[in-house]
Parts: C-alpha cells; sequence; structure tokens
C-alpha cells in the first residue's frame, strides 16, 4: 500500500502472489490493478486484506442470486465455468454497478476465514503443553470451529487420532509426526470483533464466501465444520481481544489452566495490541496455568504460517504450517 494506506497496483500484484490456488481471483487482480475505477471502489473498503473482502463481498452477492453473468466464470458457482480470460469487462461492470452494496458489505463484515484444517498444528500446539484438561480460549473465533478441535478426526500421515466424526482432517506430514494424547476441555469460548453464529445462514453464506471459488474441498469442510460446531456449547465474546481476553481468563474457576490459541489473527489488531495480549497472559498466569498457541504468519512475504508455543517464557517456534493446513511441519525437539 501506499504511505496513506491506499491499495496500489503494486500492492495488488504483491497480494496477487496468495492466489497461486485460484487462477481466478489471480486473473481479477491484474484488472483491478489496470483499472482507476476499481481501485477508486477498493480503495472505499477499510477491512483488511481488501482485494480478500472485496471478492468475498462479490462472491456473497452471486451466491444470493445476483450478477448470473458473472457467476458463469466461477467454479463455485458453476459446473462450467467460462474461460477466465473473459471475466475482466464483466466483473467490472458488476462492481461499478453494485459498488454501494459492495462497499456496505466491506464497512460492515470483516475477512473471517474458518478454515478448521488448521487444526491440524493447532492441536499438536496444544499437546506441547503439559495439559490434559483446560478452558479453551480462540482469539478471533470467527464460527468457533477451532474450539472444536477434539471433536474432528485426524490424519497425519500415519499417524490417526480423534473421535468418530464428520469431519475427517487430513495433511501432509514434514518434519516429526504429532504426538497424540487425550485431552479434556472444559470450557469454549471465542473472542472475536463480530462472532459469526454457526447456524444463521446469512452467516454461514459470508463465510462460504471467503472461500475462494475453486477451492472445493474447503467449502464441503466448512459447511460440515459449521454443523458440527452450532451442536456444540460455546461462549462467544463480542469485542478486541485486548478488552475481552482479560475478562474472559478472569471468569474461569479459579486455579484452573486455559489454553489461549490464535491463528491468522493478529494481522487484525494494530501494531502494538500484540504486547497487550502478551501482558494479559502475564497476569492470568499469577492465577492459573495459561499456554499460547499461535499459528501466525509472521513476516509478510512468508507463505506458511509459524506455529509457536508459550507458557510463561515467551513465544517458541516448534514448526509451520500451511495457511489452509495443507501440511504441518513439525521440528524436532531438543
Amino acid at each position: 500500500m501506499s504511505d496513506d494506506g491506499a491499495v496500489t497496483p503494486d500492492y495488488l500484484r504483491s497480494w496477487g502472489r496468495h492466489t497461486r490456488s485460484s487462477p481466478l481471483y489471480g486473473e481479477l487482480v491484474e484488472v483491478i490493478a489496470g483499472s482507476e475505477e476499481l481501485l477508486r471502489v477498493i480503495n472505499r473498503i477499510p477491512h483488511r486484506p481488501p482485494p480478500n473482502v472485496l471478492f468475498a463481498a462479490v462472491q456473497f452477492l452471486l451466491m444470493d442470486g445476483a450478477g448470473p453473468e458473472l457467476a458463469t466464470f466461477f467454479p463455485s458457482l458453476s459446473d462450467d465455468p467460462l474461460p477466465i480470460e473473459g471475466v475482466g469487462p464483466v466483473f467490472t461492470e458488476f462492481v461499478v454497478a453494485n459498488e454501494e452494496e459492495i462497499v456496505e458489505i466491506g464497512n460492515t463484515r470483516y475477512t473471517q476465514t474458518n478454515e478448521c484444517r488448521r487444526c491440524v498444528a493447532l492441536l499438536p500446539g496444544i499437546w506441547a503443553s503439559d495439559l490434559d484438561r483446560f478452558h479453551l480460549i480462540d482469539m478471533g473465533t470467527s464460527a468457533g470451529l477451532n474450539l472444536a478441535v477434539d471433536r474432528y478426526r485426524y490424519r497425519w500421515g500415519d499417524t490417526e487420532w480423534g473421535p468418530e466424526s464428520e469431519v475427517m482432517l487430513e495433511t501432509e506430514v514434514r518434519g516429526r509426526p504429532p504426538q497424540p494424547r487425550p485431552i479434556e476441555i472444559l470450557s469454549r469460548t471465542g473472542l472475536d470483533l463480530h462472532p459469526v453464529d454457526a447456524g444463521d445462514p446469512t452467516e454461514r453464506r459470508w463465510l462460504e464466501a471467503l472461500i475462494w471459488p475453486e477451492h472445493h474441498e474447503r467449502r464441503g469442510r466448512l459447511q460440515a465444520a459449521l454443523a458440527l460446531a452450532a451442536s456444540l456449547e460455546m461462549t462467544m465474546l463480542p469485542g478486541s481481544a485486548i478488552d475481552t481476553l482479560g475478562p474472559a481468563l478472569e471468569a474461569l474457576p479459579d486455579g484452573d489452566a486455559a489454553v489461549v490459541m490464535h491463528s491468522f489473527a493478529l494481522n487484525q489488531l494494530r501494531s502494538n495490541d500484540g504486547d497487550a495480549i502478551t501482558r494479559i497472559l502475564e497476569r492470568a498466569r499469577e492465577h492459573r496455568p495459561v499456554h499460547r498457541v499461535s499459528l501466525e504468519i509472521v513476516i509478510e512475504d512468508d507463505e506458511w504460517a509459524r506455529l509457536s508455543v508459550d507458557t510463561g517464557s515467551g513465544l517458541i517456534e516448534i514448526g509451520r504450517c500451511h495457511p489452509h493446513g495443507d501440511w504441518v511441519e513439525l521440528y524436532a525437539r531438543p
């Protein structure tokens, strides 16, 4: 982005490196970068990252029946999508015609991608502690799919764990295999600026709209995980984690252990909020064991997320993971 925060063609093309798994969005990044009209629209969207929010807003409207001509280019909406080379003029016309509605969506909704396959890394991060029974708190929880971390069936290469479940999470293992063990989650609390009701059809449509058009497997997994999450007892606290994390920890029974985890959430915080989170956890450790699990892209140019844990001595990196859980690499223990 420019110094004043504006989305520029250079920023778009840099962000576009993430679209390798979506030829349609890769093409549309170039379309937006070359269009003054579309650059004007995307610069009216404040929530990050603006291209992702714009694309989701468009797909959200298409899923509701708008723009049937544009929908024929989307693999998520057409069994035989048209070649992407012709999408530019149709996309531009749709966005300009629906600018105010798209901007309204972009001002009221957030990137709340709930990819439950990230649990293939979050669960080993939990196992890196010595906690067997704990309360689970998820920052940036969206619809709370990660709070169901113990209710999925897992397969890390030859290692399998978990109950019988409608949701099977499989991943490629790089590095050492995980070391499964039983855990008991005493309560589940999700923190989010705008928590998503897993049972609300419109909210579910927004989460599906955030999934890129070519990612059919992710879409099916999301639908199954939403049904599972809707069946679990969870407490959802709206607001910034800076305001809600401390009270959530204080509300737990005295002395009970807690696991606080977050994935792809820190980029939504202000630059100094990470330090505030650390201070909140330090204060909480005066009254209970607290284990932190972090799965975040730490360096902007990284194309993987770093799995780190903290039991009170600072975050220690123990592995890394594909952003959608396609693979996980756990480092050898010292």
